[in-house]
Formats: structure tokens, sequence, C-alpha cells
């Protein structure tokens, strides 16, 4: 498989990973779910990768499985060279501070019992962050004011629910960053907030990602936003990644069919706002027993007979540039 960067500070390496589900049920046993199915990166500290996809392309199982909420079935992840297994089982709170995770709905990652300040601080004293209580709330108003909450006296001893939903996150994320992790997968942290906001966010997490030297894994189905934020850009469909590269590059000269697809159908890219949209025919295949040649052949616009049967390889053009379609210079 293709590795997007090959710099020596690599703050995450993923080699060959495997997430298949097994079915329920009788009929069928012998049937596994493909969420996941060879996927290879590597991503320099403070370089910020964009993945996206349709909706059940297995791009947010690939996000869980980085911060291993979930267990690949096979495939190795290595945090600054080491194995991310042996990692946690060495020290689980050590690797929790190592890889942090950012969701989509901030309401569901706090306790609604607690104040933020309680949360904040009860996280400070798990992982050992200041000596005494007047520290770490010093440390949290220092935080929240960085974190463009002014003044952070108003926001400490407010419940979750007294906020909005950029405000919350806006918390979430400060929090994740607290603990100065090597590197973040965000998970559409933005799809639920406002339009108004949303850019606030992203600056936000970029400013910190850049400031900290923080990888970040950064999952959408939002190209724009996505175009904006991210070094790179991976391109997934049915568990696999069809198309990387750097995002300028990738997203002004696509060349795999599936991604020409999608950025033709995304607003406000400057340079695809006069081109036609490209209409994908049907809806994604399932992921059981996924059959040989491209996943794509069945809704691809420009697909032959060869496709059905040819499974095509990750082949570089360029510029670290990656696509897995064979007929991409015709």
């Amino acid at each position: 498989m293709q590795t997007l960067i090959t710099a020596e500070e690599k703050a995450i390496s993923v080699e060959n990973i495997y997430k298949y589900y097994k079915q329920r049920g009788k009929r069928q046993r012998n049937q596994d779910i493909k969420s996941v199915d060879g996927v290879s990166f590597s991503l320099n500290k403070g370089e910020i990768l964009g993945v996206i996809g349709e909706s059940g392309c297995g791009k947010s199982t690939l996000g869980r499985i980085l911060v291993k909420l979930e267990e690949p079935t096979s495939g190795s992840i290595s945090i600054n060279g080491v194995p991310s297994q042996n990692l946690f089982k060495q020290d689980p709170l050590a690797f929790r501070r190592t890889a942090q995770m950012i969701f989509q709905n901030p309401f569901d990652t706090f306790d609604p019992r607690y104040t933020i300040a309680k949360v904040l601080i009860s996280t400070m004293k798990l992982h050992h962050i200041g000596e005494s209580k007047n520290e770490r709330l010093a440390m949290c108003i220092d935080l929240l004011e960085k974190g463009g909450l002014k003044p952070a006296t108003e926001y400490l001893h407010r419940y979750p629910h007294e906020l909005s939903g950029g405000q919350l996150q806006r918390i979430s994320i400060l929090r994740s960053m607290l603990l100065e992790p090597m590197f973040v997968v965000a998970d559409e942290p933005v799809s639920m907030l406002d339009v108004s906001i949303r850019a606030d966010i992203i600056n936000m997490l970029a400013d910190l990602c850049k400031r900290e030297n923080t990888a970040m894994v950064f999952i959408s189905h939002d190209i724009t936003t996505t175009r904006y934020i991210s070094d790179r850009v991976a391109v997934m469909y049915l568990g696999r990644i069809v198309e990387t590269g750097p995002t300028d590059e990738v997203m002004h000269n696509p060349q795999h069919p599936y991604t020409r697809a999608l950025i033709s159908n995304s607003v406000q890219l400057d340079s695809f706002e006069n081109q036609q949209i490209i209409h994908i025919a049907g809806e994604p295949p399932t992921p059981i027993n996924i059959g040989p040649g491209c996943r794509f052949a069945p809704r691809c616009y420009q697909s032959r007979e060869s496709c059905n049967h040819e499974d095509p390889e990750s082949t570089h053009i360029g510029n670290g540039h990656y696509v897995s379609c064979p007929y991409i210079n015709e």
C-alpha cells in the first residue's frame, strides 16, 4: 500500500489496517462486513490529513481504530515509531494522553452532572497535571481564554446544557489539547454546529495543531472544510483509500472518477464552479462479500469490462499523489 509521506519525524504510521465485522444470524455466519479494508498512511508531527468520502465508507471506523476505541482485525499502527499496542499495554493512561479524539456531538462527551470546571480539573487530576486545585483552576482559566472563551470565569461554573454547541465544542477541543497529544482524530467536529461559527472552530483546530506540533486526522464529508484545514487529503470508498495526495493537488487535479464526482458536487471550490456536476448512479454497494474488480466500477461513469475483474493497484503519479485507477490518463 502507498505511504502518504516519507519524512523522518512521523507522529503516526498505519500499515494495512483491516476491520471486519462478523455478520449475525444463521444465514450470514460466514459473511464479513469489510468496514476498513487495507488502509495505510503516515503523518508527520503537526500535519493534518483530511479523510473524505460518502457515509458508510469506513472513515469513522478508521478514526476509532487509531485511538483504540476499536481493535483492528489485522494491521499495525505505530506512534512515534513505537507500536500502539505496546504503548497501550504498558500504560493505557499514557496512551490516552498520546491519542485523543474529538467527536461530532460535544453534548455526548460531557457528563451533564459536572460543571465545566469540574470536567477540566478532573481530567487534570487523572493525568497528573498541576499540583493543586488552585493551580489547576488557574490553568483552566488560561486555557479557556486562549481558546476564545472570555472571561473564563463566566464559563467555569456552568453545566454543559447551559452552553451552545459551539462553546462546548471549543471546550471539548481544549480539553483534548490540554493533554498535549501526539495526534488527534477529529470526526466531523463542526457538522452539528451553526455555519456562522464553523470557521472559528476550524481555525482554532488548525492553530492548535500547528502551535502544539500535533498531527491530526480530520474526518468529514464536507470537502470545502476539509480543503481549508488539511495539508493532505485521502479519499475513501468502501473501506479503501482510492486517491490521496497534497490537498491542492487532489482538489485541483482529481484523477479518480469518484474524487471527480465528489468535488463536482461540492460548492465553493473555485476551480470547479463552472464545471458540470457528475452524478453517481445508485447507492454504495454493501461492504459484505465484496466481489473482484474495482469497487467503484458498478457506479463509475467511465468503467469498462476489465474494471469488473481487475482490482486496481495504487499508482504514484508524482508529488506524493496516488490514485487507484488504471485509466487516469485516458
